[in-house]
């Protein structure tokens, strides 16, 4: 069950909630997070957007990682991916707050996510395949 839940959904709830919902105000996305002071006098300042970001290349990275895997898990993987990217597509084209660069960099991972899972398994199928002799006829 958890081998088929698109990781970047998380991601992507968060986002939704924290910005439909306004707890966190409005383009929350924005909101300083932390500055750090940098030896050539230059202030990084982190906002929550880039912390949201470098979580979801984090559930990215780990998405890849499970995408080397076969079986019906990874498909269905793969499927509920392609649903992810086409409701943060939606989300992106329709909805008032998600039309930013924070959200759209997100929506990238979304369908790099999608796009190498099927990349890897169609390959790995293939040396799998190549592997086994494939089939007689």
């Amino acid at each position: 069950m958890y081998q088929m839940f698109p990781l970047l959904a998380i991601s992507l709830i968060i986002f939704a909630v924290l910005s439909l919902t306004g707890a966190a105000g409005p383009e929350w996305w924005e909101i300083t997070f932390v500055e750090l002071p940098m030896v050539s006098t230059d202030v990084w300042n982190v906002t929550w957007g880039d912390v949201f970001l470098l979580a979801s290349m984090g559930l990215l990275f780990v998405e890849l990682l499970r995408s080397t895997k076969t079986g019906s898990d990874s498909i269905m993987n793969h499927a509920l991916s392609v649903v992810v990217f086409v409701v943060s597509l939606l989300l992106f084209i329709i909805v008032k707050g998600f039309g930013n660069s924070v959200f759209f960099l997100f929506m990238s991972m979304t369908f790099l996510d999608f796009m190498a899972g099927f990349i890897v398994t169609t390959v790995t199928a293939r040396r799998d395949l190549s592997v086994g002799g494939g089939v007689s006829a």
